[in-house]
């Protein structure tokens, strides 16, 4: 999830009150002057008041869902509102990779988002060509670019000229020598903004000449995470989705490296005589407990039925009652969001994962310091 998603959603998860949560597949509907489709708005608003919720919380969330988006398909809608005041409102990419949900309890539900996969990273997407290039940042589970910027170079001479002699040499030198210090004006921007941003991906597209000349010219930190898209995008007659398919799929890849080497990482970890990592449902909550999770794997499904408490404090999740630790139980929820709800609460990343990953568990941590280390008082 997106740095400012998270750090919303952490708000959110402190504070205690009566939660609608909405989490809608908007890529079917045709949204017109009046948003969503009205017949669909009143079936959402009619389940969430049988739900319980407030009248108020009903027609804000019917409201948020009269404003069209304009955002391209697919994409999801997630609202959180607590008692009668909305506390997030998200456009997401992508379809659901659950259901779709419209309840009402007492804590939001926030598993939808992790089930997709909503990772939170910057990348950097580089078109060039032999006078200049334009750099978009962006980060992942965001429609549109953070910031966007286009360099131009010299233009005095843009192409080489034919025939021979020394004459012809050294102006095809010339030609040359500028289109190397474009490129390098070009490489330092970027440079500057893997240091600003740390992107984890620049992907470099456009006249394959200049892609080399960019490619040779940036810090190695830039260059150790920059791939080559084979096309030029910049000519006449390219197709604009093929360098967002290409970036969808080395995002993709990304995260699929990043889960394998987590879960490589965990089974070395469960290994070793003073464990760093734990596995099982109820080691993966006394880790959570005491706020020594580090990374928390989850598998939603193997969970299943399964509930917790759900803490208005520190040590913030429960097993049982005589585990409160002075803190008011706010609620009996599903495992999975109180595991979610605990992790962000401290400070700890959570994915998705399958429990024939986890050692046949259905939860797992790598934990901050060894297990059998006390916490620091």
């Amino acid at each position: 999830m997106t740095a400012g998603l998270r750090a919303r959603l952490t708000e959110a998860v402190r504070r205690q009150g009566r939660w609608t949560t909405v989490y809608l597949d908007l890529s079917n509907d045709r949204e017109n002057p009046e948003g969503l489709q009205e017949s669909r708005r009143r079936s959402i608003r009619d389940h969430l008041l049988e739900s319980g919720a407030s009248e108020a919380a009903a027609l804000n969330v019917d409201s948020r869902l009269t404003v069209p988006t304009g955002l391209p398909a697919p994409f999801c809608r997630y609202l959180l509102v607590c008692d009668d005041e909305v506390q997030l409102d998200e456009a997401i990419p992508g379809r659901p990779a659950g259901g779709e949900i419209a309840e009402v309890g007492p804590v939001p539900l926030i598993a939808p988002l992790i089930r997709s996969g909503v990772e939170d990273f910057a990348y950097l997407v580089v078109q060039v060509s032999r006078v200049g290039g334009d750099i978009a940042v962006h980060r992942t589970g965001a429609f549109f670019p953070e910031l966007s910027s286009t360099m131009q170079g010299r233009t005095d001479t843009l192409h080489k000229v034919k025939g021979g002699g020394w004459a012809h040499l050294n102006q095809q030198e010339h030609v040359e020598e500028i289109w190397k210090q474009t490129q390098m004006e070009l490489s330092a921007e970027i440079d500057r903004l893997v240091l600003e941003h740390r992107p984890r991906l620049v992907v470099v597209a456009g006249d394959i000449k200049a892609r080399v000349l960019l490619l040779d010219a940036l810090a190695d930190r830039s260059r150790s995470i920059a791939v080559e898209f084979p096309k030029d995008t910049r000519s006449g007659g390219a197709d604009p989705s093929a360098l967002v398919e290409f970036t969808e799929r080395q995002i993709q890849a990304l995260l699929e490296r990043d889960q394998h080497d987590l879960i490589d990482l965990l089974h070395t970890r469960l290994g070793q005589e003073r464990s760093a990592a734990t596995a099982g449902l109820r080691p993966v909550v006394e880790a959570l407990r005491q706020a020594q999770a580090d990374t928390v794997l989850l598998d939603l499904d193997a969970i299943g039925d399964a509930e917790l408490l759900a803490l208005s404090d520190q040590p913030w999740v429960a097993v049982d009652e005589n585990d409160v630790a002075g803190a008011e139980v706010v609620a009996s929820v599903p495992a999975a969001e109180a595991l979610i709800r605990a992790a962000l609460l401290t400070d700890a990343t959570v994915l998705t994962a399958r429990s024939a990953d986890l050692g046949g568990a259905p939860a797992g941590a790598l934990l901050r310091w060894p297990a059998d280390v006390p916490a620091a008082t």
